[in-house]
């Protein structure tokens, strides 16, 4: 397969502004571990995104929204145009009814216990009290809210904002994707190279994706994925919007953390596997805080004792300093849930210790 220059450079201009999104995302939360782990990554993210700051509220405007944002971006549908113009004249010729429709069934697919969205969708398209009030009960923020009744009210003009946004951005996308594409174009082939040695790592490292859930990945559709600019990824339970073409080095690491994690974890079963090391762990967990009265609660000696304390402490099971008087928690309480959640998911049980709780 070749790399489809022309038309992943349209694909990748309509992807450009989700920088500006991830920006406001970074502002309202913490990290991921995984961005943490990958902060050169994600740095070169935030460099990338600097052009576009003075056109921060219009970009949001279309993209913080799921369900305005899938209107003009789902990558499977816009993969048979060829450039943006071809895509503009497609959104130019859309009737406002045809417009309405599929924004309507956007916003209905939000609520999670409309049964029926096809008839919702009709529902409300023929009464615009009836879509007011749907529009009340959603549970989203007023400004959306207010949103979605002034572009249902004008929706060609919504289109046309749209168009005209990106042909004002095409020059700096163009700017920075001239200086990327080099790194596109040899990522994509280590990328087919690594697919076809190694076919079974994507089913290792991916839990789902968003933005192109819908692609097929047994297909040549599985090129798209180092070709685009941005994909936005859930890893390790939490979402990451990361680079294209460091997908692969992604991957990678998420492949590797995940070996490493369950390595730690049979290191931990190895550790308490010990009958000995267990009563000790034990009866630390308990609260005893010598040396000298787990030998006697156990029957053993002290310097057993300690040996085994140290195997524990060194092991991260137990902390450092257990026996001192101001230490509240004498055992790593986080890394035996982690553990035993990470048991319970390489065994495909469903539940994690909290959800028991």
């Amino acid at each position: 397969m070749q790399f489809k220059q022309e038309q992943m450079e349209f694909v990748n201009q309509l992807l450009y502004p989700i920088l500006m999104l991830k920006k406001e995302r970074d502002e309202e939360r913490s990290s991921s571990p995984l961005e943490e782990q990958l902060e050169v990554i994600v740095e070169e993210m935030r460099h990338m995104s600097v052009p576009l700051e003075p056109y921060k509220d219009n970009i949001l405007y279309f993209y913080k929204d799921d369900a305005l944002r899938m209107f003009f971006i789902n990558v499977k549908n816009v993969l048979r145009y060829h450039s943006f113009d071809e895509y503009a004249e497609v959104l130019h010729s859309m009737d406002e009814g045809r417009i309405k429709q599929q924004l309507m069934t956007n916003i209905v697919k939000q609520d999670e216990e409309e049964a029926s969205v096809e008839d919702k969708v009709a529902e409300l398209l023929e009464n615009q009290f009836a879509f007011l009030d749907f529009l009340k009960n959603l549970p989203i923020d007023d400004t959306v809210r207010w949103n979605y009744f002034t572009i249902m009210s004008g929706p060609k003009k919504f289109v046309e904002d749209f168009i005209s946004l990106h042909q004002t951005l095409k020059p700096i996308f163009e700017k920075v994707y001239a200086e990327y594409l080099p790194i596109l174009e040899k990522s994509y082939q280590e990328f087919e190279t690594t697919i076809h040695e190694y076919p079974t790592i994507l089913a290792e490292a991916f839990s789902g994706t968003k933005v192109i859930e819908e692609i097929d990945w047994a297909s040549d559709e599985i090129s798209v994925i180092p070709t685009l600019l941005l994909s936005d990824f859930y890893f390790q339970d939490s979402e990451i919007l990361i680079l294209g073409a460091k997908s692969l080095e992604v991957i990678q690491h998420v492949i590797q953390t995940r070996v490493d994690k369950q390595q730690e974890r049979i290191n931990v079963f190895k550790n308490l596997g010990d009958k000995t090391r267990y009563q000790i762990f034990c009866e630390i967990a308990k609260g005893t805080k010598s040396v000298k009265g787990i030998a006697e609660q156990l029957g053993i000696t002290s310097a057993t004792v300690s040996y085994h304390i140290n195997e524990l402490v060194l092991s991260n099971l137990v902390v450092h300093g257990w026996n001192k008087k101001d230490c509240t928690q004498a055992i790593h309480t986080e890394l035996i849930t982690e553990v035993m959640n990470g048991l319970m998911e390489d065994s495909f049980m469903t539940n994690t210790v909290e959800n028991e709780e």
